[in-house]
């Protein structure tokens, strides 16, 4: 069908039922094609009937009557650089107030099929998140998709946010991508990667709130992953946090209502699981032949206090690399991040950490399992032998290790060096209040002093072995105590 035939039709809206429409006429529509009335407001279209084409207004207005013509979705969206530090909403327009775009560079495509194996690489480069608990214990590796869930202010947007903020020193592009949140979580969202970014930070948000039809909430992750796809095949590693999908899942459960389908379990449609995996399939790390560059994926989903095996967490689950689970007690303990080391699993990441990262991982997990059981024993006797003592203390100096100020990103050489101190027995004489109190100098110390270069390299080298690190890393207590008393 020729585009001179198909500018020629037109479509009579003859039922229209809050956003869905039932549409006469427009006889060479596809699913998924936009439309536009004599009023500028937009529709797409959802389904193809015998007789008429049924589609979703993507505005609040939808009225027998109306008329409907194909909308060109050629270059529909601009991306460029003048896109970083803005707030889009789902159509790619300016929401900011900070002026407009050039014209648009890339066509609205809502159906993107994953890109095959063949053009896919091996995933080799690890997503620096500025956290030791995620990038020792459970790291994220860039193409991967990460599933982050955990009940409301169980820390979840502090560090969604500060992964954001520690990607401008990576270079990376951050697709931040509200979905059905209030104005107000939009403000506290762009508050901090926006207004108070770096910079050079390349920090874009798509904003599809609550105010709007839901019509136009559920493509706003697609839309994520199409200015995605587009940094991507310029050679750009790229983030995609999608906040959160438990909203997007209930949107798409009222228009499959609104459509008269067939509801599946808890009223949600049979496709909701292929709607949520078709998106986490175009995250990847790619060939130069496709462009290069990665698509890492962070999706979010909001769960019940108690119960984190509803249908939707469950789903996610199933179709991502891993997931990090926060909670909120502890959040309320003050400690951050509030992620469950124990209920949160990373499948990937491992193979994009170097040597001396896996060896400070391996040794502690195993010294956290141990201190976690000598805990649990120390509560029915007193009586503890010297090594059960020994394990106590090292189990407290981890942990105190792990927790970090929101927004206080260390380096991951200083990370290895900070944790691989535990092990070389400069805490001997130590406890963990003398690190809780001297962390941030120790911190400073190993990440800015010429002494302690040799062993930042060290870490980023892959033939280096533990022994040796530990070995040169203990020579040097005597050093780091001296500037850690005059720093």
């Amino acid at each position: 069908m020729s585009k001179d035939i198909r500018a020629q039709e037109v479509g009579l809206v003859v039922k229209a039922k809050r956003y869905l429409m039932t549409i006469e006429g427009l006889p060479s529509a596809r699913v998924n094609d936009l439309l536009v009335d004599t009023e500028g407001n937009r529709a797409i279209v959802r389904a193809l009937g015998d007789e008429y084409v049924y589609a979703l207004a993507l505005s609040d207005s939808a009225h027998p009557g109306d008329r409907y013509s194909y909308l060109s979705a050629e270059d529909f969206y601009y991306c460029g650089e003048e896109l970083f530090g803005r707030v889009i909403d789902t159509f790619g327009r300016p929401i900011d107030e900070q002026g407009s775009f050039p014209p648009g560079n890339v066509p609205f495509k809502l159906e993107v099929e994953a890109p095959g194996v063949e053009v896919r690489e091996h995933i080799h480069a690890q997503l620096h998140t500025g956290l030791s608990m995620v990038d020792t214990l459970i790291p994220i590796a860039k193409g991967q998709r990460q599933l982050i869930f955990g009940p409301m202010r169980s820390g979840k947007s502090t560090f969604l946010t500060g992964t954001v903020r520690a990607q401008a020193e990576q270079n990376t592009v951050c697709i931040y991508t509200v979905i059905g949140k209030p104005i107000n979580g939009l403000r506290k969202i762009t508050d901090t990667i926006i207004d108070e970014a770096h910079p050079d930070s390349k920090n874009i948000v798509i904003a599809a709130l609550s105010d709007e039809p839901a019509s136009v909430i559920v493509l706003a992750p697609s839309v994520a992953f199409l200015l995605a796809e587009y940094y991507q095949s310029q050679g750009e590693h790229v983030l995609v946090i999608l906040d959160d999908l438990d909203a997007h899942a209930k949107y798409l459960r009222e228009i499959a209502l609104l459509e008269g389908r067939l509801p599946s379990t808890e009223s949600y449609p049979g496709d909701v699981f292929y709607q949520h995996a078709h998106l986490m399939e175009r995250s990847g790390h790619f060939t130069e032949e496709v462009g290069g560059g990665s698509i890492t994926a962070l999706p979010v989903i909001q769960t019940d206090l108690k119960n984190f095996s509803d249908l939707i967490p469950t789903n996610v689950m199933a179709c991502t690399d891993g997931h990090l689970s926060f909670l909120p007690n502890l959040r309320a303990e003050g400690i951050y991040p509030s992620i469950s080391i124990e209920q949160s699993v990373t499948r990937v990441g491992r193979q994009a950490q170097t040597t001396l990262q896996k060896q400070v991982t391996r040794h502690v997990q195993t010294l956290l399992g141990s201190y976690r059981t000598q805990r649990e024993y120390a509560k029915f006797s007193a009586d503890l032998s010297e090594q059960a003592k020994t394990t106590l203390r090292k189990g407290r100096l981890v942990e105190t290790a792990l927790e970090q100020l929101p927004y206080s990103g260390r380096s991951y050489e200083v990370q290895v060096l900070l944790l691989g101190l535990i092990f070389t027995g400069y805490f001997i004489e130590k406890d963990e209040d003398f690190l809780s109190t001297q962390r941030e100098r120790l911190l400073s110390v190993l990440l800015g002093h010429d002494e302690f270069a040799p062993l930042r390299e060290m870490v980023g080298d892959n033939e280096a072995t533990w022994e040796d690190f530990l070995e040169r890393l203990g020579a040097q207590h005597e050093v780091i105590d001296s500037y850690v008393r005059h720093s």
